[in-house]
């Protein structure tokens, strides 16, 4: 439920009790129910029992008075309604259903939507997340996945972020970015940030026409002001700059400031990797992450990624990892398909352990990682990537989903050593040296995954084979709502 810490719910329902019947023969319909909805949120309550359907409805609409339990009043309209803009409304549906481009304009209000119906007429809505009665609670229902070829998953990218007004570059840019990290198999970094990313478009928090500006562009330290855009034309600028500079002084640093989201850190492997430069880039971003025993975020889940090419064939020691216990995105990503999230990733608003996704954005926080010394790595981050790069710290650093308004504020740092510059050349053997170490200590046969970049590069695969998982709510968004061997006939064409 909400916190002080948290936006409070559009949509709050709270331990819900219901009963029908005579007294001492009472059929329970609702029986703790809770559950909310925030703002701009569509979410489906699939209701297979019509009498329960009505009864769930008066009660919402305060026509009725539960045993126990509390929500506010809502407005119930008929399905194809014109809603106001951000106004809350329960949207009762019968078992014919309604046209799904009609909920496309609901989210387009920024309404908080709960619709009720049957599962079949719902099957159709492109809802955030979705819930079912079963036994009187609401519960998850795991959303459904779709396989899309690669190349038909990008144009749909570069499409939605090009309408939202970005250049041509910018939205190949993003586009490239989010799908990369559903290819090497994060998708909490991935496509999935394409709804969020065009709500904070639309209420200002992306300005979707700004330019990056350098505010020092020689040297070996050079300085980058994102302007508040698409955090990943910035940091794909910055890769660039860090890597030609490398090469040129041995050694180069450069900062970016004033940025949004970036996505995923190993996304911009590309131009050290073509140079032959090894990489450290270091992000910061709003506070979700609780120091050792503490209750409450006070830090940002910071990220760290190193780059070592290891060879001219394009291969890469890639390490990339979030400050916390677990990056936030993949809690995201469990709420988005109906999963609970394992032991130790969360804790909730009154600083306890849950395994309850929704928590992170109601007041939760991710433990850090290791203890004080991943406290330490998330400081290191502090003071090179916010401190010296841009000027401020996680804390200070705006939520994107609880501000959408405003721009982040985040800040990242890239470095790059070119490696003859030290007099070492030999990268691939070394790393090939540390790799077999690491498998040795099994003594038997190792683990198919015991090294960084060796799970990424079987997804690479997988993906290249098959296509990549988008779950079905996303993909009907995107326009991939098409069976997938018709999508696969479109990639070859």
């Amino acid at each position: 439920m909400a916190t002080a810490d948290a936006p409070v719910p559009a949509i709050e329902v709270i331990d819900l009790v219901v009963s029908t019947g005579p007294r001492g023969r009472e059929t329970v319909v609702l029986a703790g129910m809770g559950f909310e909805v925030r703002r701009g949120e569509l979410v489906v309550l699939e209701v297979e029992d019509a009498r329960a359907q009505r009864i769930l409805v008066e009660v919402l609409a305060g026509a009725r008075r539960p045993l126990y339990g509390k929500v506010r009043a809502l407005p119930v309209l008929r399905p194809g309604t014109v809603i106001a803009a951000g106004a809350p409304c329960v949207v009762s549906v019968s078992a014919t259903g309604t046209p799904p481009d009609w909920y496309e304009r609901v989210r387009e209000t920024r309404s908080a939507a709960l619709v009720v119906g049957p599962a079949q007429a719902l099957a159709e809505v492109p809802a955030d997340r979705r819930l079912r009665l079963e036994n009187g609670y609401a519960r998850a229902v795991p959303a459904g996945d779709v396989r899309v070829p690669v190349s038909v998953l990008r144009d749909r990218v570069r499409l939605a972020i090009a309408g939202a007004g970005a250049a041509d570059d910018m939205a190949d840019r993003v586009a490239d970015v989010l799908v990369d990290a559903d290819v090497r198999g994060h998708s909490s970094h991935g496509v999935q940030l394409v709804p969020m990313y065009l709500d904070r478009v639309a209420q200002g928090g992306i300005d979707p026409r700004a330019v990056p500006r350098w505010l020092r562009r020689d040297g070996a330290v050079r300085l980058l002001d994102a302007e508040g855009g698409f955090g990943q034309m910035a940091a794909a600028m910055a890769a660039e700059e860090c890597a030609q500079a490398a090469v040129e002084y041995g050694i180069a640093a450069v900062g970016v400031r004033g940025n949004n989201h970036i996505g995923m850190l190993a996304a911009y492997r590309e131009p050290f990797l073509r140079r032959g430069v090894v990489a450290l880039i270091l992000n910061i971003s709003g506070p979700s992450v609780a120091a050792p025993n503490a209750g409450k975020a006070s830090m940002g889940n910071n990220a760290v990624c190193m780059i070592s090419p290891e060879g001219a064939d394009g291969r890469a020691l890639i390490s990339d990892f979030a400050t916390g216990t677990v990056a936030s995105g993949k809690i995201r990503d469990a709420a988005a398909r109906g999963r609970q999230v394992p032991p130790g990733w969360l804790v909730d608003a009154a600083g306890r352990p849950t395994t309850d996704p929704h928590a992170l954005d109601s007041g939760g926080a991710v433990p850090v990682f290791g203890g004080y010394k991943g406290l330490g790595v998330s400081v290191i981050v502090e003071v090179l990537a916010g401190m010296l790069a841009g000027g401020t710290v996680s804390p200070l650093v705006h939520k994107q989903r609880q501000e959408p308004e405003r721009a982040m504020g985040c800040a990242q740092m890239f470095l790059g050593f070119h490696p003859a510059a030290f007099g070492g050349d030999d990268l691939a053997g070394l790393s090939e040296t540390l790799r077999a170490a690491v498998a040795a200590g099994y003594g038997a046969a190792p683990p198919t995954v015991y090294f960084p970049e060796q799970q990424e590069r079987q997804r690479e695969r997988e993906a290249a084979e098959r296509g990549v998982s988008v779950p079905v709510p996303l993909a009907a968004r995107l326009g991939l709502s098409t069976p997938a061997a018709d999508l696969s006939r479109r990639a070859a064409a």
